[in-house]
């Protein structure tokens, strides 16, 4: 009978540990699918008369839409919002001033989405440059794009696709465009052009002008395509399908490789940006666009040359989003990044602080400290890793503080290149104390030397041993 009991418990524990192993795998499974990007393809309608661009942006979905609403960001200028599910349900709402589209049909195929942008066409060339919405959770495979012109009629609107087609009517002008990705730049010019190019690059150049690039059959194995306007009349810009220059020379040719590489990459639209850094990082390039061009700065002022030269390597045929960037930046450094993650969030210059990831120990004896690497230098947190040691620490007023060592006095000023050892100034090449985000931080260097104190950044743990 004992034996009895004792089977038929551990059979319903068996039983009991299968269902909640196979809920858990349910729930985790449809939590990854529920966080992952849908792949869409997207067709747009532009209405362009006098001032105003009429859109009608129409989102096609593989099979079902997220089921959280998706946070869109509009171009600036963009108004007279609208959104609808097929079947006529409106999906549009504003929660703390941001806008999300959401839907009521529980298996949507298709969102429309309607807007307008007002820009003067009065000049001799119109660059129309992000004028359309990005969506979060989403990566577009593939854009079409329409565009009915009923006032410039005199010029020609250009997009960065391979496909393209141009019809002059009576009362219109209409044109269409199709290619790989998110939406090309558009561009409408006076200008006559004469074609020249290859399979993945078209030049157009000024009816009479040079012809393009000699340089151009060494891209034949590229993926992808982009135009290039060579051109004195539009002032020069780029973008990943569409590049405006003055000349056919020189440091041209990088801005080429670039929008080739870009489009053999995948992202989310909402991290669109990543791909141009994926793109720099890999050529040695600074990007072109001031986001992802501070965010090259930063790796480049964080990372020490080798680390560099293997994040090159990590980020190779990579899908590039966040997640990935901060865990390859986290190996090569050895440091924990949370960069790409939140450091980007509502702030336009963020710093690459990456924090030690292992615990703290003075003298054995455990402690709660930041640690940091900052610009290829290590950093503690001040004043508190003073007082770890034992010694007392004064601020005598904001940003300045003060303690005494074996009978020797120091004074601190935050952010100064210098500090004060018994009443006299010893300046410094760098700052021995400094503020680094909002957190006040002191060199490991001056940290040993100031404190007599041995600092090992160990494998398992960053131990603080002060000398005898």
């Amino acid at each position: 009978m004992k034996r009895f009991v004792f089977t038929f418990g551990f059979l319903m524990i068996l039983v009991s540990s299968g269902i909640l192993f196979f809920q858990w795998m349910g729930f985790t499974t449809e939590s990854a699918g529920e966080s992952s990007v849908v792949e869409v393809s997207q067709s747009y309608s532009i209405i362009h008369k006098e001032d105003e661009f009429q859109v009608t942006q129409t989102i096609h979905f593989p099979s079902t839409i997220p089921s959280d609403p998706l946070l869109i960001k509009w171009p600036a200028g963009a108004e007279n919002f609208t959104c609808k599910d097929k079947e006529e349900n409106k999906c549009l709402t504003k929660e703390n001033g941001e806008f999300y589209v959401s839907t009521l049909n529980q298996d949507p195929q298709e969102i429309t989405i309607t807007y307008s942008l007002k820009q003067s066409t009065k000049a001799e060339s119109v660059p129309l440059r992000n004028w359309y919405p990005v969506l979060s959770g989403i990566s577009t495979l593939k854009t079409d794009i329409q565009l009915t012109e009923k006032s410039s009629r005199n010029g020609k609107w250009i997009a960065g696709y391979p496909s393209s087609n141009h019809k002059k009517l009576d009362y219109i002008d209409y044109y269409f465009f199709s290619g790989r990705g998110e939406p090309s730049d558009l561009v409408w010019t006076k200008e006559s052009w004469k074609e020249s190019g290859s399979a993945t690059v078209k030049v157009l150049t000024e009816e009479g002008g040079p012809a393009g690039f000699d340089e151009l059959d060494s891209l034949e194995s590229a993926d992808g395509f982009v135009t290039i306007l060579i051109t004195d009349n539009i002032k020069p810009f780029k973008s990943p399908h569409l590049i405006v220059i003055n000349d056919a020379y020189g440091e041209q040719l990088k801005s080429i490789r670039q929008s080739l590489l870009y489009q053999t990459l995948s992202s989310s639209d909402e991290d669109a940006w990543l791909k141009e850094l994926a793109v720099s990082i890999l050529l040695n390039e600074t990007p072109y666009s001031p986001k992802p061009a501070w965010a090259y700065k930063q790796l480049k002022d964080g990372l020490s040359t080798s680390q560099w030269d293997d994040l090159r390597q990590k980020i190779k045929n990579q899908s590039v989003d966040r997640v990935m960037f901060d865990e390859a930046v986290s190996r090569v450094t050895g440091f924990k990044c949370s960069y790409f993650a939140e450091g980007v969030k509502g702030n336009e210059h963020p710093l690459l602080i990456l924090k030690a990831n292992k615990p703290m120990k003075v003298n054995r004896k455990s402690i709660q400290i930041p640690y940091i690497s900052y610009q290829q230098k290590e950093y503690i947190q001040f004043p508190e890793a003073v007082e770890a040691l034992g010694i007392e620490m004064k601020e005598l007023q904001p940003g300045v503080y003060f303690t005494s060592v074996k009978g020797n006095t120091l004074r601190f000023y935050i952010d100064e290149d210098y500090f004060i050892y018994n009443e006299e100034n010893y300046g410094l090449l760098g700052k021995p104390v400094q503020m680094i985000g909002d957190t006040i931080f002191m060199d490991i260097h001056w940290y040993e030397k100031l404190f007599d104190v041995e600092v090992k950044n160990e494998e398992n743990a960053i131990k603080i041993l002060k000398e005898m």
